[in-house]
């Protein structure tokens, strides 16, 4: 899973996780997309 951040015109990185088969990626999916988006908001300001 991964999700690009930016400051609101272009992405700047990526964020992503790796991780065994047996985790619970259906939990850890919505917590990189929102965590993603934080550091993007933080880059607008």
């Amino acid at each position: 899973m991964s999700a690009p951040y930016g400051d609101g015109e272009s992405p700047v990185g990526v964020l992503a996780v790796i991780g065994p088969t047996r985790m619970p990626y259906d939990r850890v999916i919505p917590i990189v997309d929102i965590t993603a988006k934080l550091l993007g908001a933080a880059l607008k300001n």
